[in-house]
């Protein structure tokens, strides 16, 4: 008997140990392939050839993630193709794209930008869709000879879903320069030469997909992208801003400059009135210099329509300043690479132009300058220094009933000023959305508070509850308070000093728990009894 209760057993347990694999959850999608191919022909003309293959595993993947396939591009020197879409469904029917499902739109970011209401995106709706079908999708864009300085790639390599089969492949005509990187990655590309043609090929294996609700960036080590470019230097590629530049003597330039001074009497200085007519004065065009072919407009249009790209702003801001007898440079900030060259106009991250800051992110780029390229349009470095980490502020607290918080039985709370604290105001919510993160973390700047609060107790109320002095530590950085007695009053003091910028992984715990401590010292209420 016990032969066959074993015997009934086992099975169960071999059964029992294969069911957590098999019910182990899928990704919303796969891509089984998924091809970028990228082409400066002999004659001049530019080819972008995309293939993906993407099986469907959840409702969400069809409905909302995946349903369409947005492209943009500009026809006036560009053509896009379509050269198959369809949709193999589970039992192996096709279900060729109609047309109908071809959809041209305006692209959102030039929504606002009338400039640019040339841009077109094309929107491919995949049909036939169900759990575990296939969509394929082939397009070709091509660009006129002479339409772009040069063929500049940046591309981030991991999407939303895993990619089975990745193939990335660059070819030029033999003898063009070609600079080019993988940035956070290992893989080797495959160089070879064939009909007159140089080709460098990526081919990568079950990437892992990024993570949807959490920031990644090149920067911080958590995307892969390849970086290539044809222009030979760096010089080269800022040549092409700067040969666009926006020139003091430009009478559309004079004419903006003269008007800050008609009016009603402004006695601010002149780089606060630029700095206000490019920060609040310009509406914001989110149209990056790719979608503009790398170019700009001149500076009449730009104050005429009240817009600008954030190139067009920098260039702007730089000629005013400039125009008003005052120094100015225009500085941009580029992904790092082992290549300088290889980081061309597509991988710009931000431009900006000091003293006036055009692109307020560009302030965070500098802080993080040992992650990021920095330079001028002339090419000299930029030192990091960007915001001011250090922050010390003095603040008497008003103890008295009328400006407390009643609680009831003669007891009264008060809370410290909110915003007082320049990280918790601008940093805080977006870096501690999650207490655990899969991907590096790279704060924008290393802050050290120090908040100082003088109790007035001017009516002799009596403290119930107080924070404890404490002191949490850790190897992200250092949360403390502190409370003396001076002059007959107490004084509470609130420190936060970070020494780690990469938070990785593993480390991410610490900087949470350290920006729980802040948080709590920060709003914890101060109870006084007026009995």
């Amino acid at each position: 008997m016990k032969k066959i209760i074993l015997s009934i057993i086992l099975p169960a347990l071999v059964l029992l140990a294969a069911l957590p694999a098999a019910a182990a959850p899928k990704a919303e999608a796969q891509f089984d392939k998924l091809v970028k191919t990228y082409t400066l022909n002999p004659d001049g003309s530019q080819e972008v050839r995309v293939i993906k293959q993407l099986t469907l595993y959840t409702h969400a993947a069809m409905n909302s993630l995946y349903g369409e396939t947005f492209i943009v591009y500009d026809p006036a020197y560009q053509q896009l193709t379509i050269n198959d879409s369809y949709t193999r469904q589970t039992d192996g029917s096709i279900v060729r794209t109609p047309d109908n499902a071809f959809v041209e739109v305006l692209p959102s970011a030039a929504a606002d930008a009338p400039a640019y209401n040339g841009l077109k995106e094309m929107v491919v709706v995949h049909t036939g869709l169900e759990l575990g079908a296939t969509i394929y999708l082939d397009y070709t864009i091509v660009t006129k000879a002479g339409a772009l300085p040069a063929l500049d790639i940046f591309e981030p390599l991991e999407e939303l879903s895993p990619i089975r089969n990745y193939e990335l492949s660059i070819s030029v005509p033999d003898g063009t320069p070609l600079h080019y990187e993988l940035l956070n990655g290992k893989a080797a590309p495959k160089v070879s030469v064939a009909d007159g043609m140089r080709k460098v090929a990526w081919t990568l294996k079950n990437v892992k997909p990024r993570p949807r609700y959490l920031p990644v960036s090149v920067q911080a080590g958590s995307l892969q992208a390849v970086a290539a470019t044809t222009f030979d230097s760096r010089e080269a590629v800022l040549n092409v801003l700067s040969s666009q530049a926006y020139s003091p003597d430009d009478e559309a330039v004079k004419a903006l400059l003269a008007s800050f001074d008609e009016g009603v009497a402004d006695r601010r200085s002149v780089l606060d009135k630029i700095n206000d007519y490019i920060t609040s004065g310009l509406g914001q065009s989110r149209l990056t210099l790719a979608q503009t072919g790398y170019r700009v407009r001149p500076a009449a249009d730009v104050i005429g329509s009240a817009y600008a790209t954030s190139a067009e702003r920098a260039l702007l801001a730089d000629a005013l300043v400039r125009a008003a007898g005052q120094q100015s440079d225009v500085s941009l900030a580029f992904p790092l690479t082992e290549d300088e060259a290889a980081a061309g106009l597509s991988s710009l991250m931000a431009i900006s132009s000091s003293p006036v800051c055009s692109d307020r992110s560009f302030q965070s780029y500098v802080s993080i300058g040992d992650y990021v390229s920095l330079c001028n349009l002339d090419g000299s470095k930029v030192e990091a220094g960007g915001i001011d980490a250090r922050l010390e502020l003095v603040n008497t607290l008003s103890i008295s009933a009328g400006d407390g918080k009643a609680l009831g039985g003669g007891c009264y709370s008060f809370s410290f000023p909110e915003g007082d604290s320049q990280w918790l105001r601008q940093v805080y919510a977006s870096t501690t959305a999650n207490t655990t993160r899969s991907v590096n973390l790279l704060l924008p700047y290393l802050p050290e508070e120090t908040l100082t609060y003088v109790l007035d107790n001017e009516d002799g109320m009596a403290p119930v509850a107080l924070p404890e002095d404490r002191t949490v530590s850790n190897s992200v950085g250092t949360v403390s308070l502190r409370t003396e007695q001076k002059d007959g009053n107490t004084v509470l003091t609130l420190s936060l000093k970070l020494g780690t910028q990469l938070i990785a992984p593993g480390l991410y715990p610490q900087y949470y728990q350290l920006m729980s401590e802040w948080y709590t010292l920060c709003a914890t209420p101060l109870i006084f009894s007026a009995e």
